[in-house]
């Protein structure tokens, strides 16, 4: 089985200041690629200008404010509309999870594992995106990246794929085919973009808190590169864990 996680800011302008500004003709050539091999896959895809923008403006981070996380979870739960909407035209059969409902963090963070496993069994594509969820009293942010890794580890996933913005990991401005954990220092962030989760750094440093070993790809979020990736070839940077 494999889990494909897509960047919010590939299928969103993700630009401070900017909601709910969907990247439509990103998200039909990444849905066209997706329906070629829909099989045995977890689609989770990031919230980009439908969720950042909101948590910033609402200091979800900082506060409780139950309209934030209202009004944050309903352009979540849009964005993930569209992409299932895109997905159904070309003959896939979509399941959109949407986390606020799903998830739980009392301690760990739990969900439904055989649901979305009988999901995949019997012919759906599980679609997961960044959400607010309900966590020891409080409510949080929960992005793609956290579910992917979430589900790589309690899921016999064979490949996990990050479709970002970028080629793969970048360092000195030159495309590194593999990554150990001894270069993520060496990774820079790009400037000018809204990312309360943390931005490339932070993905890299989750993957590689990662319990259970699968094969791990940061690659351009592009139609080539995913169809690639779903055909299991080599893409963009591996991540060596």
């Amino acid at each position: 089985m494999k889990i494909l996680k897509i960047g919010g800011s590939i299928i969103t302008e993700k630009r401070k200041d900017v909601f709910e500004k969907a990247n439509e003709d990103a998200i039909e050539e990444l849905c066209e690629a997706i329906a070629r091999k829909p099989e045995n896959l977890i689609l989770i895809h990031g919230a980009g200008s439908f969720g950042h923008p909101y948590v910033e403006k609402f200091r979800l981070r900082e506060e409780k404010n139950v309209y934030g996380v209202s009004l944050t979870h309903l352009a979540c739960s849009r964005l993930n509309g569209l992409i299932c909407q895109t997905l159904s035209k070309f003959g896939v059969s979509p399941l959109p999870i949407h986390p606020i409902t799903f998830f739980k963090k009392i301690g760990s963070l739990q969900c439904d594992l055989d649901f979305i496993l009988k999901a995949v069994d019997e012919g759906f594509l599980p679609v997961i995106h960044g959400d607010m969820i309900f966590c020891d009293g409080k409510f949080e942010v929960l992005s793609g990246d956290d579910i992917a890794i979430h589900l790589a580890e309690k899921l016999s996933i064979d490949r996990l794929g990050f479709a970002t913005d970028v080629e793969g990991i970048l360092i000195d401005g030159k495309l590194v085919k593999k990554l150990d954990y001894s270069s993520i220092e060496k990774i820079g962030e790009a400037e000018g973009k809204s990312d309360v989760t943390g931005g490339m750094k932070g993905k890299v440093n989750k993957i590689f808190s990662m319990k259970k070993r699968c094969e791990v790809y940061i690659f351009k979020g592009d139609k080539e590169s995913v169809a690639r990736f779903l055909n299991g070839e080599v893409v963009g940077t591996q991540v060596i864990l």
